[in-house]
């Protein structure tokens, strides 16, 4: 039996490094609020917060991520899988499981992400 020594082997799915500004509000919840999607896979997002309370893991959350080229956001709705403080931050840092989301928009932001990544790794 082997044993898995990080998160990037648990992971389903690989993940592409992407930096889009997004907002999210939580379920039952009025104010949107700014995040960074920084990384993406066919499964999920990954995120940075911007605020001084923790989202709790299992947060149901609606998102509008902004995509280039493109008026209007990309929404998803997907729920909390983790979440932690950055140490001497007041941000986080969490992955985002998609619920719900348009399976063209979800293959837009993968080629995207897709692209800039074999642009980087090129040279």
């Amino acid at each position: 039996m082997v044993k898995r020594s990080s998160i990037e082997d648990r992971r389903k799915y690989k993940r592409f490094p992407i930096e889009l500004s997004a907002r999210y509000v939580k379920e039952n919840d009025r104010g949107w609020k700014g995040c960074t999607v920084t990384n993406i896979s066919r499964g999920g997002i990954g995120i940075i917060v911007y605020l001084q309370e923790k989202i709790s893991g299992g947060a149901l959350l609606k998102l509008a991520i902004m995509f280039p080229k493109k008026e209007e956001p990309i929404k998803a709705t997907g729920v909390v899988r983790w979440i932690k403080e950055q140490k001497g931050e007041k941000n986080f840092i969490g992955g985002v499981e998609f619920t719900e989301i348009d399976a063209e928009d979800k293959w837009k932001l993968l080629d995207y992400a897709y692209d800039n990544w074999k642009e980087e790794e090129e040279e």
